[in-house]
């Protein structure tokens, strides 16, 4: 019984010797991994990545479910552009610990730096999920969602960031990006409206809000918009703007003060002396004859010459140079000059339709519906919906005298459809349906042509081929 009890007793004190050990071991593997934390977040203050990767390496090692060295050493991976190992790091670091947001915030911000925003978007909503409270969060989830083309589903977060943080102005002025490319013009305007009231100072939500209103024909508000901008930020560009808006008013005095005001205070400003072609070019396309179009286009030509010696954007100079040279007379010159225009990069989209324009002038009526062509397609559906109907006729026009009756006759058609059956558009039609083999319709559409203006000498020509 006593041998018993003394090995009884042996085994506890070996029992709790080797217990003792453990705990002491567990405490220096404990100091071990904090020492070694430590030693890498040290390392990776300083930029010293590669130890910062050692340290956090043998941390992982001594304690292999730690979400936070691999954190740590995802980034430091980062840090030396090594993606793929930090993409595995940071994902297992998510796998350890569902819960945290900081490894989904890490693979988000990894994507977004490397400018893949849909990945980006993905990995800031499932932070989002985690922490759906945070209204900086749910900013980049909208930004990142706003960046990758999809601005409808940039709304919900932006709401959710605004009911959080009401003064948050730049989620406002997101707000009304993504309403503009929703088509929700209202929503827009109200939200970079909120915008400026929470920073007055936000020079972007002003800018965009003035091209609004512009493109809504409020007049006063833009103007109100773009001086408010030049008293907060005197440069040439600002008082090119208000110009140009002067000038899109029709009071070409107006805005040529106001640029010959500016000039004299940014006299090394080309961006100046363009505008102040621009509004002479635009006086001349709204002169009501030849010779004051022709005296407006002569000085246009002497400022933008001046303005593309300089450092004024070449694609935009030489296009206005194009038109100015045509307004004069010279359509051989604008078009040589316009295709350099349209080769320029970047390039003013205007000088498509002035080359359509110089082409058409010359009777390269196949060239100039390319380019007209062009110009509609890069305007899109930004246009007015009477200008592209507007335009579709002239391109109808511009098919059927470069020999395409069949290119032409859709234009054509839709011209019609959309109400511009004027005698020529019937005659125009009369042509193409003869000649593409619908003889009762070219019949049919000569009789309407001849009826609204039975003298037209084209007309009463088609009449003898068309019997």
């Amino acid at each position: 019984m006593v041998a018993m009890k003394l090995v009884l007793a042996v085994a506890g004190l070996v029992g709790l010797a080797v217990a003792s050990a453990l705990v002491v071991q567990q405490l220096n593997h404990d100091q071990q991994f904090r020492a070694l934390m430590a030693s890498g977040d040290s390392a990776l203050a300083t930029g010293n990545t590669y130890a910062a990767i050692e340290a956090f390496s043998g941390a992982i090692t001594l304690r292999a479910d730690s979400m936070v060295a691999h954190l740590r050493r995802g980034q430091a991976y980062q840090a030396q552009r090594r993606q793929d190992e930090a993409v595995r790091d940071y994902l297992e670091a998510a796998r350890l610990q569902p819960g945290a947001a900081d490894p989904l915030l890490a693979l988000a911000g990894l994507y977004d730096g490397g400018g893949d925003r849909a990945q980006a978007a993905e990995w800031y909503g499932r932070a989002a999920e985690v922490d759906g409270q945070n209204p900086a969060l749910l900013y980049r989830l909208a930004l990142a969602r706003y960046r990758a083309g999809q601005p409808a589903t940039a709304l919900d977060p932006l709401r959710r960031a605004l009911a959080l943080e009401p003064g948050f102005d730049e989620a406002h002025y997101l707000l009304g990006l993504a309403l503009r490319d929703t088509q929700d013009t209202a929503g827009a305007v109200a939200a970079l409206e909120r915008a400026i009231q929470a920073n007055p100072a936000l020079t972007a939500a002003r800018e965009e809000l003035a091209d609004i209103y512009r493109a809504q024909g409020r007049v006063v508000d833009e103007m109100a918009q773009l001086t408010a901008l030049a008293s907060s930020d005197a440069r040439g560009s600002r008082d090119v703007a208000i110009a140009l808006a002067e000038a899109r008013q029709g009071r070409f005095d107006i805005a040529l003060t106001t640029l010959t005001a500016a000039r004299a205070r940014f006299p090394a400003d080309s961006q100046v002396v363009l505008a102040l072609g621009r509004v002479h070019l635009m006086r001349a396309d709204a002169a009501p004859d030849a010779v004051r179009r022709m005296a407006a286009a002569a000085q246009a030509l002497a400022l933008l010459e001046e303005a593309l010696g300089g450092s004024a954007r070449r694609g935009e100079g030489l296009t206005l140079y194009g038109r100015a040279l045509h307004l004069t007379g010279d359509a051989a010159g604008a078009e040589r000059l316009l295709q350099d225009a349209v080769a320029t990069s970047p390039f003013d989209r205007d000088a498509f339709l002035y080359l359509a324009d110089a082409a058409e002038a010359l009777g390269h009526h196949a060239d100039a519906r390319e380019w007209l062509a062009r110009f509609d397609a890069i305007e899109g559906d930004t246009a007015a919906p009477e200008v592209r109907s507007a335009r579709g006729r002239r391109l109808g026009g511009l098919a059927l005298a470069a020999g395409d009756p069949a290119g032409a006759l859709p234009y054509l058609e839709r011209a019609r459809e959309n109400g511009l059956a004027d005698a020529t558009l019937w005659g125009w039609l009369a042509d193409a349906r003869w000649k593409t083999g619908d003889q009762a319709g070219a019949r049919e559409a000569l009789a309407q042509a001849l009826a609204l203006a039975p003298r037209d000498p084209a007309l009463r020509r088609l009449r003898q081929t068309i019997r």
